[in-house]
């Protein structure tokens, strides 16, 4: 059965919100090394699973990852109703985790429907939480010695409000309620699905495929569609996502934390010589880019042509999805059944959507598939007070404006590694790039990231809060990275090992100099080489995940090369078979 609590403050070893693949692979990496602690999973959700729970599985739901490529090194999936080279239905990996937490004896840890609303710090003592039921409001506190947040940033969505809303009287929601209001997929005639982002082409597809007309509206005002690769890219026909981590395909994108993988002088070439800026420019336009734009004839037709991306997609990151459909959306596309207009809401008014050129929509459903708040949904304080500035975490305190200077070495440096970095794209849509003193227009320097350093995360390893002290806190899974079971394994490892004092290179003799360095350093290098994608505000990993499992496990002492061969080394892709 599962945990519940009742009476005075319960304690715990260690606290864990969230029992997503994140959440999960903590409690059990931790249990390993600490089999006699005391370890309690809460989750607001009625099931467990994170994204992948019961309530979140919408229909046709499928992973990015082809099969082998989303589970742990230690728990393969096998025997879960997957199929062997192809994408993993969401019902089969909500299996897979649920056996996961039988096997290693988590479901027993696991407590349901609690919403973590406060966490006040109490020192070595670490945090005294404010819980709350989602079930009947109730609420209790618990006292956490550590604590580790793993609710990920795909928890709390974000709904924009619309003029009008309060008349529309058909279903308004967001597409993580897909699942529970699927029934509109049998009753609704026409929907209007509104947003570019891969959520917005699964729901798109999804009522086209069930025979209900769909109006698709991607802002102008906004990103534009999101490049959408086919599973297997070619000319190669290898699996996209093994080529995210092959040696030899990360070290064209630069990368700060690149030289954990021990090949820093390739790297040093790559990125500061004219033959080097090359390769990589040829890779990422004439192979990469081209190759999508060719297998998705985007051109090939007046209507398709609407869902070409606006941004090169060497400054995306993970902005960016795989048509891991049974269909062709691009067909449903062509013939109509879905309709795409590059336009803004102006307002809604019942059963309708009103578009900035005069459109009125009918609209038996509006699904909103706007993304997610990325900060933190529990509040962090001290004597009452909020603490996000101190612990590393967006806030809108100015006390961080001591970083600035820090801010400006760290760019000169980022800038000095990787000089193709300064020739950042123009864009049409980033209101918040303002040109610099003195800039002409048009001169590529003219939009630079702002100096400003509060809306983003600042943790070191891009996990704990810089100060490093008291041991107390953790993040996981606070990055976007098409490698989730990959990195939660690495993570849980390097948590648990930084809680243990197991870490040697950070002995109390440690410079917290340095230490601030590094994570403003990483996490400033975002706003720099993903400025279309989310990396102004939180990591997001593309061809990063690699050199930075190198970077983790250099930190813990393990070997970071794990194949047989030098060639192989270089040349196969990583995978969950190669963390034994």
């Amino acid at each position: 059965g599962m945990a519940t609590f009742t009476g005075p403050t319960q304690q715990a070893d260690l606290v864990i919100v969230g029992s997503g693949f994140h959440g999960l692979a903590v409690a059990k990496t931790y249990l390993e090394v600490n089999p006699t602690s005391n370890v309690l999973i809460l989750d607001s959700g009625e099931s467990l699973g994170g994204v992948w729970a019961k309530e979140r599985l919408y229909p046709g739901l499928k992973t990015n990852n082809h099969h082998g490529h989303f589970e742990f090194s230690d728990f393969p999936m096998i025997g879960y109703g997957e199929t062997l080279n192809n994408h993993i239905p969401g019902e089969v990996v909500n299996r897979y985790l649920v056996f996961f937490c039988d096997h290693f004896n988590l479901t027993r840890r696991i407590q349901l429907n609690t919403k973590v609303e406060r966490a006040e710090q109490k020192g070595e003592d670490g945090w005294l939480l404010f819980l709350m039921s989602t079930k009947d409001n109730s609420r209790c506190q618990l006292l956490a010695h550590k604590l580790v947040v793993a609710a990920g940033l795909t928890s709390e969505p974000f709904l924009p409000t619309f003029t009008g809303q309060e008349t529309f009287k058909s279903p308004l929601f967001h597409s993580k309620d897909f699942a529970l209001l699927a029934d509109t997929l049998k009753t609704a005639k026409s929907v209007v699905v509104f947003s570019g982002m891969k959520s917005a082409w699964d729901v798109a597809f999804a009522y086209a495929e069930a025979g209900v007309q769909v109006h698709w509206i991607i802002r102008k005002s906004g990103h534009g569609p999101c490049w959408m690769a086919p599973a297997y890219l070619t000319p190669f026909k290898i699996l996209a996502e093994k080529l995210i981590t092959t040696r030899i395909v990360t070290w064209l994108s630069p990368c700060i934390w690149g030289d954990a993988d021990g090949f820093g002088l390739v790297r040093s070439f790559l990125n500061k010589t004219w033959l080097g800026q090359k390769i990589i420019n040829l890779f990422t336009k004439n192979v990469v880019q081209a190759e999508l734009e060719s297998m998705n004839q985007y051109d090939a037709d007046s209507e398709t042509r609407k869902l070409k991306p606006w941004h090169d997609i060497f400054w995306v990151g993970t902005g960016r999805g795989i048509l891991n459909y049974d269909g062709d959306i691009f067909e449903y596309v062509r013939q109509g059944k879905i309709k795409v207009h590059i336009q803004d809401i102006t307002h809604l008014s019942p059963h309708s959507v009103h578009l900035s050129d005069g459109t009125i929509l009918p609209a038996d459903a509006l699904i909103s598939c706007t993304g997610w708040k990325h900060a933190p949904t529990i509040h962090f304080t001290r004597d009452g007070e909020d603490i996000s500035h101190v612990l590393g975490l967006p806030h809108n305190n100015a006390q961080t404006k001591k970083y600035d200077d820090l801010v400006t070495r760290v760019d000169e440096v980022i800038l000095k590694r990787f000089p193709g970095l300064s020739f950042q794209p123009k864009s049409r849509t980033l209101p918040d790039l303002e040109p610099l003193p003195g800039s002409k227009p048009g001169d590529p320097t003219s939009y630079l990231p702002k100096n400003n350093i509060e809306p983003s995360y600042l943790l070191y390893r891009f996990m704990v809060p810089p100060s490093l002290h008291p041991r107390t806190l953790a993040f996981a899974g606070v990055l976007r990275t098409p490698s989730t079971a990959l990195l939660a394994q690495t993570q849980a490892l390097w948590i648990t090992a930084f809680f243990g004092h197991e870490l040697p290179h950070l002995a109390p003799s440690t410079c917290g100099e340095q230490i601030l360095y590094e994570t403003v350093l990483h996490s400033r290098f975002g706003k720099w080489r993903y400025p279309h994608g989310f990396g102004a505000v939180l990591p997001d990993f593309f061809f990063d995940s690699l050199p930075y499992i190198d970077l983790l496990l250099s930190d813990l002492g393990l070997p970071r090369w794990r194949k047989k061969s030098f060639i192989g080394e270089i040349f196969e892709g990583y995978g969950p078979s190669d963390y034994p």
